[in-house]
């Protein structure tokens, strides 16, 4: 399938696009941008609105998702958390001891195997999750915006699909 490609000049990239087309002297720089660029530059201002005000200062991306699983499963071991979000156990280590110390997540030795610790939200966690989940809602919100149904329905499908070929890719590494 051929890659498909676009010509942006946009906002994230506004300073590096001056100084291109004054050394250049052209009016319109061609930056090529593929699928994945842009879904990364969406990602990061999704992110960074989710995050201007957050309700702790660590809150990044990989607390929010370990928020979002313990939400959903909470009781589950830091492995199963990784599988789950998709982080390497150090950052998931990393991010629930910060976690720890901000009163968000506890952890707690299994009484049936007691090589294995389960994490739970504590009821601070819960909180700040539902904060989280009211400030995702309306960054989605926004970014969806005029978006017919037919178009949010095609979207959430490719997304879908790009996601399920990543998983794909990293099952077989």
């Amino acid at each position: 399938m051929a890659e498909r490609r676009s010509t942006y000049t946009g906002s994230v990239n506004d300073e590096l696009i001056k100084r291109t087309m004054e050394s250049s002297g052209n009016e319109k720089p061609a930056i090529t941008v593929t699928p994945m660029m842009l879904l990364n530059e969406i990602t990061r201002m999704a992110s960074g609105l989710v995050e201007d005000g957050a309700p702790t200062q660590f809150m990044q991306n990989s607390s929010r998702m370990i928020l979002r699983v313990l939400a959903c499963r909470g009781g589950i071991c830091q492995l199963d958390l990784a599988r789950a979000t998709h982080l390497k156990p150090p950052t998931i280590s990393v991010a629930l001891s910060k976690m720890e110390s901000e009163g968000l997540v506890t952890r707690v030795i299994d009484g049936t195997d007691g090589r294995a610790t389960r994490v739970y939200l504590t009821d601070k966690g819960i909180a700040i999750n539902e904060q989280l989940k009211e400030r995702i809602r309306t960054v989605d919100a926004a970014a969806i915006e005029g978006l017919t149904e037919e178009e949010r329905e095609a979207l959430q499908s490719t997304l879908e699909k790009i996601r399920a070929n990543l998983q794909a890719v990293a099952e077989k590494k």
